[in-house]
């Protein structure tokens, strides 16, 4: 009996590890406008990778233009560790420098949605803290990824 319990003990600790990662359906690239506050506020494209084949099993996170400060943006963390569970999607340890004084540094979280034709929504809406003693950095914003052929 004592086996069979360490057996089962072992097959839910890997069915709840695989529950962490992306299905096909989920992996891919979610791109869209947020807003960035810190001190200034910006409406910057944004795109959050999930199945980057140059890093399998991180999230890749990229900020840019349309408006020419956030070009001046830079995430220098990427890769990411991540998890997906139950659409709450949490990206560890982002590293944003930013143009005004200081930078923010830790996870970001959103949440995954699924619509009626198969593509996904990321609805951010977070804070992350200051790396120094400064104003954390605030996004919000919805990414949209395809659905999934």
């Amino acid at each position: 009996m004592r086996k069979f319990t360490s057996a089962f003990a072992a097959m839910a600790m890997m069915s709840s590890a695989f529950a962490v990662g992306v299905t096909p359906a989920q992996a891919g690239t979610y791109t869209g406008t947020v807003d960035v506050f810190k001190g200034i506020a910006l409406n910057c494209t944004a795109s959050v990778d999930l199945y980057d084949p140059a890093y399998p099993g991180k999230a890749v996170v990229n900020i840019g233009p349309p408006e020419p400060n956030c070009a001046a943006l830079d995430i220098t963390s990427n890769p990411h560790d991540y998890t997906l569970v139950g659409g709450v999607l949490t990206i560890e340890g982002l590293r944003v420098e930013t143009i005004t004084l200081g930078n923010c540094f830790g996870d970001l979280e959103g949440t995954v949605t699924d619509n009626p034709d198969g593509s996904k929504n990321l609805a951010v809406d977070a804070e992350i803290p200051p790396e120094t003693g400064t104003l954390p950095c605030f996004v919000s914003g919805t990414l949209y990824k395809p659905p999934h052929p």
